[in-house]
């Protein structure tokens, strides 16, 4: 099993990650371009924080089990950049 990542530790360039976050703030939001996703603030442990996109195509499948308050074990395949 891989080793527990912090929200500090990642960077675009790995593929493969894994961090413990609390779901700070959780909404829906829909637009025209990108139809309707859940975007989510996450906190780690030590206090750093992330944004987070559920995007259009996999609403379905996470709208149910993510919860604002909620703390989860997160297995991220890519990660973005954005500035």
């Amino acid at each position: 099993m891989a080793a527990m990542n912090n929200v500090s530790d990642l960077k675009p360039f790995k593929s493969m990650w894994k961090v413990r976050v609390k779901i700070i703030r959780l909404w829906k939001q829909y637009s025209t371009a990108s139809g309707e996703t859940i975007e989510m603030v996450f906190v780690d442990f030590r206090g750093d924080k992330i944004h987070g996109t559920v995007k259009k195509d996999e609403v379905g499948q996470f709208v149910h089990v993510l919860q604002q308050g909620q703390t989860k074990v997160l297995f991220l395949l890519k990660f973005f950049l954005f500035y």
